[in-house]
């Protein structure tokens, strides 16, 4: 009977289906809020949005994000191929690329858990990161590159490596060894893609290296796994290589010169002790999630509360508790490493090799995150914007079950009689069970953010509309509005970029701007609120002074929702 096979199906594979069931509601929250006009967009995204009109309307082919020397476009990509098969562009359709991404990611850390530790630790973990803050669910939602590929290629590097390493066998027939090859070329495919995506993968892609080369060194050195693995990085890699061949770069130096953001040392200006307070009270809560006293220093990308000490506590609590669960992950690995090798004799070699390869991975998966933090503190990222530059460390999500595992350990030895050990078992349980509370708090928070989100999205639509109703085609206005404008306008309204001094700035892409100067007649625009830009920006003063000089009656002003615009009056 169809029905007696499929309860059989379903009970033979429960944890999948539950993991499916999980994958499913992460995935649909995440375009719940996209359908809702969730997040906000900003210049970034609206940079993106570019990228994907003029590769699926104009057959451009771009490879890095426009005006940088780094981080790919596959965000863009993605966009254009959803604009086509949903009817044309918006920002739904461009995000739907960033979903699908994460979604992936969300499959590979259900296997890659399953194969470290337990289904049911995997169950946990994919819990757990289906929730977050503002900020978390912002980063996976939002198409401004970079952060959805390095959940997807970190992950999927440390799957590859870690079934290369469990299933790794010293004594097997040449035919078995050159049917692995091939996954070697894959890891190098995934390790070159989410380099050309962005750099801050790199932490993850060693470590996940080094578990190879530790367990399969005898078919990575000897076998040529090193070749198709080089020869993938370069696949992978390759549109990277080729912007940069292109333009005369080192597309290496431009990568890794980004660890230290500028040429200036902040820790001569601020000292080590500040980055390491801000990585602590800002960074690390914004990136894992934690929802409370956010702090973002462009107001209008998300909510910026006060310093108070209040929220330097809460936040200084979940920082300094995410260092504390890395050491104690590290030294519960080590523990388990050295009563591995005591007691290595009770286990068959099977049971040998599975463990220690989980214990191993384990302790390159901490660290990763002990190596990411590290650099991290030491550049420009928690100098002065620790909040917004918090997406550097979002590859922390993908070393999540190696941090939880020993709290999972001891939750799960209730039975125990002991009293210690039934006091590690509970308060592990309190833990898990806070941190989940918090989590879905976030989740509840983002979502009270909807409608202000869709007022948002309602007066940009309004804009363009006013602006095209007063036959304004070509404007001058600031980074923040410029990009998304023109995608809202679907290119009807072009405009370039300039600062508060009113000169050129922040042009990604130059043909917009060369195409509003050669207009004579060309708008001039500014928000009457700096906080809708940035803390420092304020144009609209520079500008009405500019307009003040002009003769009269050649331009005339106007006030439209939070801008104010000064319109070429034709003769």
């Amino acid at each position: 009977m169809p029905g007696v096979h499929i309860l059989k199906y379903i009970k033979k594979n429960t944890y999948g289906m539950a993991a499916a069931a999980i994958i499913a509601f992460a995935v649909g929250l995440r375009v719940i809020l996209l359908a809702l006009h969730w997040p906000p967009t900003n210049g970034d995204e609206g940079v993106m949005a570019t990228m994907a009109y003029n590769i699926a309307y104009h057959g451009e082919h771009p490879t890095i994000f426009y005006g940088q020397d780094y981080m790919g476009d596959i965000e863009a990509y993605l966009g254009a191929l959803f604009f086509h098969l949903f009817g044309g562009p918006s920002l739904m359709a461009l995000r739907l690329g960033v979903v699908l991404m994460v979604g992936l990611f969300f499959v590979c850390m259900y296997w890659l858990t399953s194969l470290l530790f337990s289904k049911k630790l995997a169950l946990v973990t994919l819990g757990l990161l289906s929730v977050g803050s503002i900020p978390y669910l912002t980063r996976q939602t939002i198409a401004t590159g970079g952060s959805s590929q390095t959940l997807l290629f970190g992950s999927l590097a440390f799957l590859i490596a870690v079934w290369l390493a469990l299933t790794y066998r010293r004594r097997v027939s040449a035919r078995v060894r050159l049917l692995r090859l091939p996954m070697y070329g894959a890891f190098g495919v995934v390790a070159g893609l989410g380099m050309w995506s962005d750099m801050i993968v790199l932490p993850f892609l060693a470590m996940a290296g080094m578990l190879i080369l530790v367990f399969c060194w005898r078919e990575l050195l000897i076998w040529g796994g090193w070749l198709l693995a080089g020869v993938g990085v370069l696949i992978g890699l390759f549109p990277s290589l080729w912007f940069s061949m292109g333009r005369g770069l080192n597309p290496f130096v431009t990568l890794f010169n980004l660890a230290h953001g500028s040429g200036e040392d902040p820790l001569a200006t601020v000292g080590l002790w500040h980055n390491i307070v801000e990585t602590v009270q800002v960074t690390i809560p914004t990136a894992t999630g934690f929802p409370f006293c956010p702090v973002i220093e462009y107001p209008f990308l998300g909510d910026n509360t006060p310093r108070t000490l209040q929220c330097g506590i809460v936040q200084t609590a979940w920082g300094g508790g995410y260092l504390l669960l890395i050491l104690t992950a590290l030294i519960f690995t080590l523990l388990l490493l050295q009563r591995f090798i005591r007691d290595k004799q009770t286990f068959t070699e099977e049971e040998r090799h599975r463990l220690l390869v989980s214990r191993i991975s384990q302790l390159l998966m901490v660290g990763a995150a002990i190596g990411v933090i590290a650099v991290f503190i030491r550049s420009t990222g928690p100098f002065n914007q620790p909040g917004y530059h918090a997406r550097y460390l979002i590859g922390l999500l993908i070393i999540l079950p190696a941090l939880i595992d020993p709290l999972w350990s001891a939750a799960s030895k209730l039975h125990s009689q002991a009293f210690w050990q039934r006091v590690r078992s509970y308060s592990s349980r309190v833990i898990l069970a806070a941190v989940a509370v918090i989590l879905v708090t976030g989740t509840v928070i983002a979502f009270s953010e909807v409608p202000k989100a869709q007022v948002s999205d309602a007066q940009r639509t309004d804009l363009v509309a006013q602006l095209e109703h007063l036959g304004v085609k070509h404007l001058y206005t600031d980074y923040w509005s410029c990009y998304s404008l023109v995608f809202a306008s679907k290119e009807n309204i072009i405009c370039g970029v300039i600062n508060h001094h009113l000169n050129p700035s922040h042009n990604r892409y130059p043909p917009f701007y060369t195409i509003v100067h050669q207009d004579k007649e060309a708008s001039w625009m500014c928000p009457k609120d700096p906080n809708l830009t940035t803390t420092e920006y304020d144009c609209l003063d520079w500008l009405d002074k500019r307009m003040a000089k002009q003769p009269p009656g050649k331009y005339k002003r106007y006030e439209i929702d939070n801008y104010v615009l000064y319109r070429y009056m034709p003769k």
